[in-house]
Order: structure tokens, then C-alpha cells, then sequence
């Protein structure tokens, strides 16, 4: 069978999922972004939690899909009459300035444009951590390939849900409500996801309209506070990037945490695609920039000494997963070579 390990997902999914964190008032890793978020959000506060309500109480309402170019797509539909509108929001979508309409009565979220509505809030409650974020799930990616190396298939299962049990072809997750608990795996296999802001058990994602393409396993990563101190810590300045390569090549490598075309990378920064163009030409130059061609298209990409500027000091190893059932050696001290893709 095909299991593979899928880098992030993306801001957009990913504030999908912090929808629910943002909601719950507890005293947890994430209390500090918490807080944070809250104060941005201001009198949009409301229509979010609205909206992580709704989410909770039918989680089936939220869909993730691949394309057939790999690109990921999250989908909120069948919201109860008077709430978010549905609608699909690509992960690299380009940042909108479209705001919600009217204010929600209590407990709902009012009638808006969703699409628009999920980027704005990951530009404010993900984006600005996310070099950090993915920095944390890309070192998990790399302890859980080693894992399923050294491992097998049953001992990352075992360290990501201890409940999850694989009977070839079929996989059984723990069920939450409307999602699937059983699924018979096809010829695709299974892609594995980690998270950040997912709570609970693992997310189990079919794309319905195509159902050739591998299921979504979307499983949980915490952090213990020390890494979450280090995930929300925003007192690195900007301004001693900028300073070194300059206001919009700052931005343009902060957007390029994901892989971005030309078109897309002038959208996210504001530039025109002619200047973005430039700009990443100066700074692939630099080494910190690869370029790859695909058809029409160029797709930028970060390289590892661009990580590294952006990151600044190491966040260090991951915790090993806290929904084990029992202690296991920490993921990233196994052996083996680099995980698969």
C-alpha cells in the first residue's frame, strides 16, 4: 500500500482548524496566540466563533481535497440558512481585502463571502507565525517518515492515535460524529499530514468527487509550552531582514514559506508580476530563492540557506506526539535515512 507524508497543508486549512482552538478559552499552549488573535480580530471576533460553532457541531461541513496538480482545497458547505456562505479557498490563494457584511447574532456567523473571509483571517491569526509553524511540522514530517521506516506502517499509527488500526486494505480511525471511521483504501494509498491546530482524534478527508485520488489523514502535533513559547515569540524584527535584503524581497521570501508562481507571488506581495519576477531572480542568485518551470509557469521556492535566514534561531526537535497510549523513543533520535515523499 502507498502511504506517504505530505508536507503542510497551508495557512488557509490550518486556520480552519485554529477556528476551534480560537473558541475554546483554556489555559493551553496556545493561550498566548489566543489572545493575540482575539485582540486583532476586534468586532469580527463574533462571526469567527460563529463559524468555529457551526464547524464543531457538524464537522462534516469541512472538506480537503487535492487537485490534480497537488494543490490543496478546503471547502465549508452546508452551513444552516443565515450562516457563511460556502465556497472554495485555495491555500495560495492571494490575499483579499473584502470584509464580512453585518454582524452575527449569537452563536451563528453572518451571511459572507467565505473564501475571502477564511484568507483575510489566516493573513492575521497564521500567517505571521507560519515560517515557524512550518518549520515545526516539516521537523514532525521528518520524524514521522523515519518512524514509518524504522517502524512500519503500525508504529506511526501507534504514535499518531493509538486507536487507529490497519487491517489491510481497510483503516479504521476514531470516529468524531459524521466522519468516517472505516475506509478501504484503493490503489492511491494514504496521505499523512500533520497539523498544528487540529484538535481531537485524526481527520480523515475523501475527496467525493474523485474517489481514485488517496484520503487525507490529518493527525494532530502539539507543542509542549517551551515550543509553543518559541511558535508565538514574534520579537525577532522583520526589520532586521528587511534591512538585509530589503522591504519587498523581505516580503517575497516570507511568502514563499510555500511555493508560489510568479503570478501568485506578485498577488500575495502587491507587486507586479514583472517585478516579483525580478525580485526573485535576485535573491535565486543569492541562493535563497530555486526556481523550477513547469509548462508556462515558473514556481518559486524557498531553498534551505532562505529557511534558514527566515527562521532565525532553531526552533529545536518536536515532543513526541502527547496522544500516544504509550512512551516511545522520541521520533526525530531514530535512525534511517530521510523521510519518504
Amino acid at each position: 500500500m502507498n502511504f506517504r507524508l505530505r508536507r503542510p497543508l497551508g495557512p488557509v486549512p490550518e486556520s480552519l482548524f485554529a477556528l476551534g482552538v480560537l473558541h475554546r478559552n483554556t489555559d493551553d499552549a496556545f493561550s498566548e496566540w489566543r489572545r493575540a488573535v482575539k485582540v486583532r480580530q476586534g468586532r469580527r471576533l463574533h462571526q469567527l466563533l460563529g463559524l468555529a460553532e457551526s464547524l464543531a457541531a457538524a464537522p462534516g461541513l469541512l472538506s480537503i481535497t487535492l487537485s490534480a496538480s497537488g494543490k490543496v482545497r478546503v471547502d465549508v458547505s452546508g452551513l444552516p440558512s443565515g450562516q457563511a456562505s460556502s465556497g472554495q479557498a485555495p491555500a495560495t490563494a492571494a490575499p483579499t481585502t473584502q470584509a464580512p457584511s453585518a454582524q452575527p447574532s449569537s452563536g451563528q456567523a453572518s451571511s459572507i463571502h467565505l473564501p475571502a473571509f477564511l484568507r483575510e483571517f489566516a493573513d492575521e491569526a497564521i500567517q505571521p507565525y507560519w515560517p515557524r509553524i512550518h518549520s515545526f511540522l516539516e521537523s514532525e514530517r521528518e520524524a514521522s517518515g523515519r518512524l514509518m521506516f524504522t517502524g512500519g506502517m503500525h508504529e506511526l499509527f501507534r504514535a499518531v492515535d493509538g486507536r487507529i488500526q490497519w487491517q489491510p486494505p481497510v483503516l479504521t480511525i476514531p470516529s468524531d460524529r459524521a466522519l468516517p471511521g472505516d475506509v478501504r483504501l484503493r490503489g492511491a494509498g494514504l496521505l499523512l499530514v500533520p497539523s498544528l491546530f487540529l484538535s481531537g482524534p485524526p481527520r480523515l478527508f475523501l475527496d467525493e468527487a474523485a474517489p481514485e485520488r488517496a484520503p487525507i489523514l490529518v493527525y494532530p502535533v502539539h507543542p509542549d509550552p517551551m515550543m509553543a513559547s518559541a511558535l508565538w515569540n514574534l520579537t525577532q524584527p522583520k526589520e532586521s531582514l528587511s534591512a538585509l535584503v530589503g522591504s519587498t524581497r523581505s516580503a517575497v521570501l516570507q511568502a514563499l514559506t510555500e511555493s508560489r508562481t510568479t503570478t501568485e507571488l506578485a498577488q500575495y506581495v502587491g507587486v507586479s508580476a514583472g517585478s516579483a519576477s525580478q525580485h526573485a531572480s535576485v535573491l535565486r542568485n543569492a541562493g535563497l530563492v530555486s526556481t523550477t518551470r513547469t509548462r508556462n509557469y515558473a514556481i518559486h521556492t524557498l531553498t534551505p540557506l532562505g529557511e534558514a535566514l527566515l527562521k532565525g534561531p532553531a526552533l529545536g526537535p518536536p515532543p513526541r506526539p502527547s496522544c500516544s497510549p504509550a512512551p516511545l523513543p522520541t521520533r526525530r533520535s531514530l535512525p534511517g535515512p530521510p523521510e519518504p515523499t
